[in-house]
């Protein structure tokens, strides 16, 4: 009883925190037109024609975190799961028009359709810096408990830079004209004839690639590296699904992943987008009904728990995590269940 009541007053006062530190840290103008505006459109990262195919009643299960710990949030609202505001409504309805309908997302996606996924990918991560700078700010200063806030302030202000650098690069591709811009490589994309239990769209950085080697290196603070990152997309459809994934053509650090990636058979290919983003990802959204549900759930948490973060150890440890991090796709566990398998296909 102690311990339930604990949780609950501490479910209460991160509530307070976080609902204080959004406050905290809104903008007083849209990121994209830089108009001065007080009220911001409610985006959504992932379009709501794709919740609608896996949902019950209006509801979804939302996977996100509590300060690194797993958190399944049951009987989310598909209109108020995975949000952000940055963007005026006019801005909004604007940029995303093209990929948000299911007849765009039913075909392989054109390069515009890709420049809005990423676009809307990196505007979720500022916003989460965005509140996570101000939460931990107000966290150092309600708490005693010993925790290396500037440590880790500086990580959420050196990724702040490298997603805003991102955003101001995906906005001048979609203002360029098409024979002038850099342009996405969409090195995976499969339709699948039954609808998964999962959807999910984000960024992923990766640390070390199939074969244990490097891809970027995201513990290097230095002023001159710039993290990159790879987007994957998981969407059931009405009657089917699309799974893919790309990178920039620029970024050349994912080059030998997406050559490895290749190499796979089709099965083993949906298995590894799967572990990725159960490792690396937040803010899936699962069917509340699908087979096996309640023993894939209790397997992506514990997942998710076993995440550490580098820098809370002390300098032996820290080197003993970053070669467990590079190894950790090679080492990966071969059995780990793929949730986008037909065996866990909702069933319509």
């Amino acid at each position: 009883i102690d311990m339930e009541k604990n949780i609950i007053e501490a479910r209460k006062t991160y509530s307070k925190l976080i609902n204080k530190s959004k406050q905290q840290a809104k903008k007083s103008e849209c990121l994209w037109c830089g108009e001065k505006i007080t009220r911001f459109c409610n985006s959504h990262s992932l379009p709501q024609c794709i919740l609608r195919n896996i949902d019950t009643d209006g509801k979804v299960d939302y996977f996100n975190s509590m300060l690194n710990l797993p958190l399944i949030n049951s009987d989310k609202g598909i209109n108020e799961a995975g949000t952000f505001k940055l963007l005026c409504r006019e801005c909004d309805g604007k940029i995303f028009q093209d990929y948000e309908n299911l007849a765009s997302l039913c075909v392989r996606p054109s390069e515009t359709v890709l420049e809005e996924i990423a676009l809307k990918n990196v505007l979720m991560m500022l916003n989460k810096r965005y509140i996570e700078i101000e939460l931990f700010n107000n966290m150092k200063n309600e708490f005693s408990m010993p925790y290396p806030y500037e440590v880790k302030q500086e990580a959420n202000s050196l990724d702040e830079r490298d997603f805003w650098w991102d955003f101001i690069r995906i906005k001048d591709m979609i203002h360029t004209s098409s024979d002038e811009k850099s342009k996405f490589k969409l090195f995976y994309w499969r339709q699948l004839d039954y609808i998964i239990p999962i959807a999910f769209q984000g960024l992923v950085t990766l640390y070390g690639d199939l074969n244990g080697d490097l891809v970027t290196d995201v513990y290097n603070t230095s002023e001159d590296v710039i993290v990159k990152h790879m987007h994957i997309c998981m969407f059931p459809l009405e009657t089917s699904s699309v799974v893919f994934a790309f990178y920039h053509e620029e970024d050349h650090e994912y080059d030998n992943f997406a050559n490895q990636f290749d190499e796979l058979d089709d099965d083993e290919k949906l298995t590894v987008l799967s572990y990725i983003v159960y490792e690396y990802c937040e803010d899936m959204f699962f069917a509340k009904k699908f087979p096996h549900r309640t023993w894939i759930i209790n397997k992506v948490k514990d997942t998710f728990s076993d995440l550490a973060e580098i820098w809370a150890f002390s300098a032996e440890h820290a080197e003993y995590q970053k070669k467990f991090q590079l190894d950790k796709l090679k080492n990966r566990d071969k059995n780990f269940p793929c949730i986008l398998f037909e065996k866990y296909a909702v069933e319509k």
